[in-house]
């Protein structure tokens, strides 16, 4: 499955809509979010999402309400001091 690292906007979210909606961000299915990152101060939330395809994951977000600032396929990452392919 692909990886996809997205980057949102989340300056008029309070700590707690953030946690509700990481929580369902995370719940199992066929998209997922892996991780989430947020900054409380700057408003921002990175997410590493597993999905089968890129139009999956743009369903997901549309379901979610969430318009990614950027949005990026992950091809490799780092295992050990090595890249390896995803």
């Amino acid at each position: 499955m692909a990886k996809y690292l997205g980057v949102y906007a989340t300056a008029c979210l309070t700590r707690r809509q953030l946690q509700e909606l990481v929580a369902k961000l995370m719940e199992p299915g066929e998209v997922c979010c892996e991780k989430a990152y947020a900054g409380i101060v700057s408003g921002v939330l990175v997410c590493l999402f597993t999905a089968p395809s890129r139009e999956a994951l743009d369903e997901f977000q549309k379901q979610h309400g969430m318009v990614a600032e950027h949005l990026w396929r992950i091809d490799l990452e780092s295992q050990d001091g090595q890249l390896t392919s995803v």
